[in-house]
């Protein structure tokens, strides 16, 4: 479920005709290749003629969970289960639905269901160990991952998972073991690189670490996240800024989930930045042309609409910008690099916000000297960062975790050198990451000379 391409099972209902049978082969394929809108047309088209049609009724409330409207989509999948009480497939979907929209009681719930009705169903163990391991009940999906493992002993995603959870467990040498034997078995699989990874860095196992990396890139020699990582273990030939296919395969592959990962670490950036927008516009006026720079799944939509006379949202991830579409707040929503997306709309926007976007790139000049010629005469730019408690040497750093952090001075020397400037800039705590907080810079400025 959290794939932008999801799996589709054999149908579970004997077509009423062939022209059904075709259309929802049609809509399938459609859906497979990413052309929502025509999948949803042609699942809505088979459901006119028949509405009990389980199959379409399952594959559409996949499809409007990509897009964002997942009540939809439970609505629609619980149907195809009234109809279809051993729809397992459907079920499982059903689980993920919920396991993404933080509803963990109800995913373990289908979960169980389906073992209880087909106990060798091997990735419902899997999914209610991931949940019961989110969750915190570590032994319990410790179980569950070893009873999937039993059924399938070679499927690389429940090692990975299993990993996971000894990992949680602090048991770094099983972890490491199964994270291996995981990409022994599938050695294309960035989740398991990056977070067998992650965890020897954190132990201080450098060159354990550093070696997972040189696997990983001997598997994929061009993968951008992996290249990216590399850039951050070893500290020299830093980029400017993470590459489009760094974002773009990060943030699709995170879309499912982004909320709810987000929430779960307190995650402040779009309250932050409507704060400082609301001392910009503090009663809010709806006569604003706004951009929302890197605007996600929408989560800063709601706190900006009410300012907005057009709200307008770009990003690089399609997967995202289709959560942010199912909101409904956006009168427009591009999927394109930011700099370039802004550089070409002079004089257009009364206000840009980039929240918790920033952090992607290290040099700020190109995207403020795009900012500069986007915004309106005294328009506005509010914007967060990570902030860089260091020396004077660096400007900026990339860190572990891929994302950059800014030293204040650097920012405040930046704006002014292009045209913008500092309204408002304070230290503040974006979120919480392994118990920790992250500090921040909150950053209103105002266009003013030309660069």
């Amino acid at each position: 479920m959290a794939k932008q391409k999801p799996e589709f099972p054999p149908l579970q209902n004997r077509p009423q005709s062939l022209r059904t049978a075709d259309r929802l082969t049609l809509a399938i394929d459609a859906h497979w290749a990413g052309r929502l809108d025509e999948a949803e047309r042609t699942y809505l088209s088979v459901l006119k003629i028949h509405p009990d049609n389980a199959d379409a009724l399952h594959f559409l409330g996949v499809l409007l969970h990509q897009r964002g409207r997942s009540k939809e989509a439970i609505v629609r999948i619980e149907r195809a289960l009234r109809i279809l009480p051993a729809y397992h497939d459907a079920r499982m979907n059903l689980g993920n639905i919920y396991k993404e929209t933080g509803d963990l009681a109800k995913a373990a719930a289908m979960y169980r269901k389906v073992i209880t009705m087909k106990p060798d169903h091997a990735k419902a163990y899997n999914n209610l160990g991931i949940v019961l391991r989110i969750n915190g009940e570590l032994e319990d999906s410790l179980r569950m991952l070893q009873q999937s493992l039993a059924l399938d002993p070679d499927n690389a995603d429940t090692l990975r998972n299993l990993g996971n959870t000894y990992k949680d467990q602090e048991q770094i040498d099983k972890a490491v073991e199964v994270y291996m034997r995981s990409i022994a078995l599938k050695p294309k699989q960035r989740d398991a690189y990056k977070s067998l990874w992650r965890m020897l860095h954190q132990q201080g196992r450098f060159d354990l670490a550093a070696e997972v990396l040189a696997k990983w890139l001997e598997a994929e020699p061009d993968n951008p996240i992996a290249t990216h990582y590399l850039h951050a273990s070893q500290a020299v030939d830093i980029p400017e800024r993470a590459s489009d296919a760094y974002v773009q395969q990060t943030f699709d592959s995170f879309a499912a989930s982004f909320d709810q990962v987000l929430q779960a670490l307190d995650y402040r950036a779009p309250e932050l930045t409507a704060e400082a927008v609301a001392a910009i516009d503090p009663e809010p006026s709806k006569r604003l042309v706004l951009l929302d720079a890197g605007c996600g799944t929408g989560l800063c939509g709601a706190w900006l609409r009410p300012h907005a006379s057009k709200l307008i949202g770009v990003d690089l991830s399609r997967a995202m910008l289709e959560k942010a579409r199912g909101r409904g707040l956006y009168d427009e929503l591009a999927q394109a690099e930011l700099v370039e997306y802004i550089g070409r709309h002079a004089a257009t926007f009364d206000l840009i916000v980039s929240a918790d976007t920033l952090c992607y790139f290290g040099e700020l000049r190109p995207f403020f000297r795009a900012a500069h010629t986007a915004l309106g005469t005294g328009g506005y730019l509010v914007f967060t960062l990570e902030k860089f408690e260091g020396d004077g040497s660096l400007e900026f750093r990339l860190n572990p975790h891929g994302r950059y952090s800014h030293r204040q001075d650097y920012v405040e020397r930046v704006l002014a050198a292009c045209g913008l400037n500092v309204l408002s800039l304070r230290t503040v705590i974006l979120r919480m990451e392994r118990r920790e907080p992250v500090a921040g810079l909150l950053v209103s400025a105002r266009r003013a000379n030309d660069c």
